[in-house]
This record gives structure tokens, sequence and C-alpha cells, in this order.
């Protein structure tokens, strides 16, 4: 196991806010990058309040800024003064990478775009993470998740159950693996750049990343197919990829997509091996023209016995099936303690114990930085300040004239 992190050495400037881009961030954090966060002197990250909007889960806790400002640096720097935008200049030609996800205008405005900030910095990697993408009509539009990914990509429809209600976005269910991508494009260009010495632009949407995650609807659309109507649980046309309530309370979900190779083997599992000769299921397509009718006897045998009994015999019978797990029983889920998907954190103020959610990477052999806590608005910025050469008479100008925050 390597005891130095993969990207120990490197350094990450991000100017943005919310999650998108920032996310992209924490991952090159969690490998041993140095993120330095350039926040707003007054208001800081708007993403600090977050957990404040109804209606996400009260508590004492930031848990937003916790999961995605751990371990970063933060300057708190008004680059809308001619002051401020030189100090963000000065870091980002001392960069690898810069993210950011401002609307290229403003990007403009502030001399902070590719086309300004690539001549100073030739080995930089440039990293934009838009709603909507950088072409088109509505490249200066607003977009977060929940309207950029989840509703505008399709998936909010694709979900729906026979024109019901429609469902809300979770927080940051777009964000977080369209930071992935974000993610990957930025370890493609730092490869290409091992190879040319050049550093280049890379750029992904939060509307590209939905289209992506509802590309097998979508692509079906793009193959002239019939349009598609989500099925209700009880009308679903597979009885065997559905979800079903047990005496508990507790939901598990089907997914036998080898049903050829698992439909005698479940009906032994449910106590119910005379439904494998029943003239009704006895083959694929009469269990589809059936579905319904199945359906209804399925509800009623999970009925009758706990979530607990349920696992236990479905595992038995290496039964293709997934616990829908509650949220409040995922810190204690033993398989995610298992592989490390939650981390301990470490670091002054933090609760005894408090754990956060890792990135969901692993290489063999390396390991990854502790998670250490957030930072306090503007809590590094005279460090920063002083590792690029400013000294103490200039940070304590740009204190007095509100271009930085202590």
């Amino acid at each position: 196991m390597s005891e130095r992190p993969l990207l120990e050495g490197y350094r990450v400037v991000e100017l943005a806010t919310f999650v998108f881009g920032p996310a992209a961030g924490t991952i090159l954090g969690d490998f041993g990058a140095e993120v330095i966060h350039i926040e707003h002197p007054q208001t800081g990250d708007p993403y600090r309040m977050l957990p404040q909007l109804k209606p996400l889960p009260e508590c004492e806790d930031n848990y937003c800024w916790i999961l995605t400002a751990r371990g970063k640096k933060s300057i708190a720097l008004d680059v809308r003064k001619p002051e401020g935008r030189e100090v963000a200049r000065e870091l980002v030609r001392r960069a690898d990478v810069f993210i950011t996800n401002l609307h290229p205008s403003v990007l403009e405005k502030l001399g902070m775009d590719w086309d300004s900030l690539a001549p100073d910095n030739p080995r930089l990697i440039y990293a934009h993470a838009t709603g909507y993408g950088d072409q088109g009509g509505e490249v200066e539009k607003p977009g977060y998740d929940a309207t950029a990914w989840w509703a505008r990509s399709g998936l909010m429809d694709a979900v729906r159950p026979d024109g019901a209600e429609f469902a809300l976005a979770t927080a940051g269910m777009g964000d977080h693996p369209s930071a992935m991508a974000l993610f990957g494009a930025i370890a493609l260009a730092l490869f290409d750049r091992e190879r040319t010495g050049k550093g280049r632009r890379v750029r992904t949407s939060l509307c590209a990343n939905g289209a992506w995650s509802n590309s097998i609807l979508i692509q079906a659309a793009l193959c002239g197919a019939k349009p598609y109507v989500p099925p209700t649980h009880a009308g679903s046309g597979n009885a065997l990829v559905n979800h079903y309530v047990c005496s508990c309370g507790r939901g598990l979900y089907l997914a036998m997509v080898q049903e050829p190779v698992e439909w005698e083997r479940f009906t032994r599992a449910i106590g119910k091996p005379e439904l494998a000769q029943d003239p009704r299921f006895k083959e694929m397509p009469l269990r589809r023209a059936n579905a319904p009718a199945l359906t209804k006897i399925l509800d009623e045998t999970f009925a009758s016995r706990s979530l607990k009994e349920w696992r236990a015999e479905l595992d038995r019978h290496q039964i293709t099936f997934g616990v829908i797990q509650r949220i409040q029983d995922l810190p204690h889920d033993p398989q995610l303690a298992a592989n490390g998907i939650l981390r301990e954190m470490s670091g002054a103020g933090l609760r005894p114990g408090l754990r956060t959610v890792d990135s969901p990477i692993q290489l063999d052999g390396v390991t990854k930085t502790p998670a250490r806590r957030p930072p306090a608005l503007g809590e590094h910025g005279r460090e920063i300040l002083e590792q690029i050469g400013y000294g103490s008479t200039q940070i304590e100008q740009l204190v007095r004239d509100g271009v930085l925050r202590e």
C-alpha cells in the first residue's frame, strides 16, 4: 500500500458554488490534491446554507458542507474587485486544475475564462461544469440538478407510474454522479498532460449527465420506439421485476432479469413450488400475460413474513433482489461499513465518531487522505497568500479594502 497519496503535490482551485463542480474537487482531494475553494467574503459559498432549505433533514451539523468541503482550504476573496481577480488569477497560474461553474459571460468579465487563463499556465486543466452545456440558447440559463439533470433529462417523467404525481428530486442526486463525470474528464486530461505536457479545457453538464442516466429510454425514442408509460406496481408487466412490502412494513425489490434460471428456485424460496406448474405461469410469455395475477399472489405472499425472514430465504435460494433500505438505517448498514463507504472524519470541532460518505473509487495499493473537517469561511486566506508570495503588508491592505476576509 502506497504511503504517498496519488495526487499529492497537485493543486486544485475552485471558483464554484454548490455541489456539481466542487464535488469533483472533493474526489481529487480524497486522493491527496490540495483543493483551494474561493468563496465570497460576505456570504461564503451559499452551499453552506443548504441544510436550511426545506424539506431537507434538520440537524445540528452542517452535513452538506461536511460532505463536499471536507479537507479543503477556504479563501474568502472578492473577485469582483480588480485586486481580488488578480489574486485568483495568480492562484490559477500556479494550479494544476481550475474548476468553475460560473456562466461563460461572467467568466469572461472576470478574466477567468479559458482563453484568458491558458496563456499564463499552458499546463492548466480547466474544468467547466455547466447546467445545460456551453452551446445553444440556454448557455446562461441557471441549472441545478433538480432542473437540468432530473427534470430536463426525462428522468422525472420516466419514473412517474401511469400519470401519477411527479416525484421531487432529493438533494444532490444528480450533482454527485455528474461530478464523477467531471472528475473523469479531469483525470483524462491530467493523463494526456503527462504525454504532451499541455493542459486543456474539459467540460460536462448536468443536462448531459441526466441524458446519460436516462440514455436507454432516450435511445429507444431515437430509434422510434413507442412512448413509454411507466406502469404502476399492480399493473406492471413483469411481476418478477417489481417491489413488495413485507409484514414488518419494510420493502424489497425483485430484479430477476435471469428469469429462466431463477423462476423455479424462486417458487421454492417463497414456499409455493406449485406456481412453477401453474398453467398461467409455466412459461415466460405466460408470466408476462398474467403479470397482474402473479403480482397479487406475490403481494400476499411477501406480506406474510418479515423482511429478515425473506432475506434469509431469498439469499439461500440465490434469488436476485435488493432491500429497499431506509435512510436512517444506512449509517448502520454492515455492507457499507465492510467496504469503507462510510469513513471516519478527523479535525477539531467535529463530533467524536462523525463519519462521511467516501467517494466511490478505490485503487489497489493507493491510500486516500484522511477525511478532515471542512474549512471555516476564509480560514486559510493568509496561509494561501503567503504561499504565493504576498507579504503581511499586502495582505492587511487586502483585508482593509474588503477584498479578503480572514
